[in-house]
């Protein structure tokens, strides 16, 4: 009995490999958990044009939008951990947990994180009414005179942002939530509020056409895509070590042979030229992450927010 119970564990330790080196053998479906057009969309079409061609298998993209990115997020826990079923998301995956108590399942267990698409630093934009032209100048004014903030919605990483850069200033602002991304950027340009945090790809557009400044990036260094904005560390503003990025993720309890070999051809996807020019198009750059390594930022970050949160007093509407 033991030599046959020997024989089945070295079966087993040889089969899993093997499966995870034939997948896909049928058409994978890549959720993106935002409406088409946007950023995110557009990376995630991108991802599954190229992972098409490395498998030979159709990656179908499927829009499931709703509870800022959940409903898309709450289905792939649901999906059989055999990587059929993917996500992309941002960092909603990481400040959503932080602030939603009642989510439909466990981002600890029921959530796999394979690997990071893009990133790049958060962009702070202001609005014709601040006066500032350099970061420093920025602190000064906002401790003269009433600063709105806008965000994307409570608990999102546009309000998480803000908060921590308002924190690390020293500055006192009044933030004011709107129901999107899209409506923060609208108010924004029509002077209700100061300044808004969000992604490079979303508000450098409306930077290029000179309806918002480019304020500056949050970090410790300049972005080597937009060299010209100061890195807020330059202003002696430290302590805000977080990018924006999109990541692919699977059902929880997936194979670790699976995970890296499709975090393996993702690597090969946005490795290629056709790839990353879109992402250059979009200001962001490739990601190089292990899943290993994704996972334990996801989890970082999760707890960064959870701990503002509950300083904060954060809690979703």
């Amino acid at each position: 009995m033991k030599l046959v119970s020997a024989a089945l564990v070295a079966l087993g330790l040889t089969t899993v490999p093997a499966l995870a080196q034939d997948f896909p053998t049928k058409p994978v479906i890549l959720i993106v958990p935002y409406s088409g057009g946007g950023s995110t969309d557009l990376i995630g079409r991108q991802l599954a044009h190229e992972l098409s061609l490395i498998w030979g298998q159709p990656v179908v993209v499927e829009n499931r939008t709703g509870a800022g990115s959940m409903l898309g997020t709450a289905f792939l826990a649901q999906a059989a951990p055999d990587g059929y079923t993917l996500l992309v998301n941002t960092p909603a995956m990481a400040t959503a947990p932080a602030v939603q108590h009642d989510l439909p399942f466990d981002p600890k267990t029921d959530i796999t994180s394979i690997g990071m698409v893009a990133t790049s630093p958060y962009l702070a934009v202001s609005g014709a009414a601040v006066k500032a032209t350099t970061f420093k100048d920025f602190i000064a004014e906002a401790k003269e005179r009433p600063m709105f903030f806008a965000t994307a919605g409570v608990g999102t990483s546009s309000h998480f942002t803000e908060v921590l850069l308002s924190q690390q200033a020293g500055i006192d602002v009044d933030i004011v939530h709107f129901s999107s991304g899209g409506d923060a950027q609208v108010n924004l340009m029509g002077g209700h509020a100061d300044v808004y945090i969000s992604n490079t790809a979303s508000v450098m557009p409306y930077v290029n056409n000179g309806q918002v400044k480019a304020l500056v990036m949050l970090g410790s260094e300049r972005f080597e895509l937009l060299p010209e904005i100061e890195a807020s560390a330059e202003s002696g503003v430290a302590g805000i070590d977080v990018n924006s990025w999109v990541g692919l993720f699977g059902p929880g309890g997936m194979d670790q042979a699976l995970v890296d070999k499709i975090n393996t051809d993702m690597h090969a996807a946005l490795a290629t030229e056709s790839f990353r020019k879109v992402l250059a198009d979009n200001y962001v750059v490739a990601g190089t992450d292990t899943a290993a390594e994704f996972t334990t930022q996801v989890q970082d970050e999760t707890a960064l927010w959870q701990k503002l949160a509950q300083e904060r007093s954060i809690v979703a509407e």
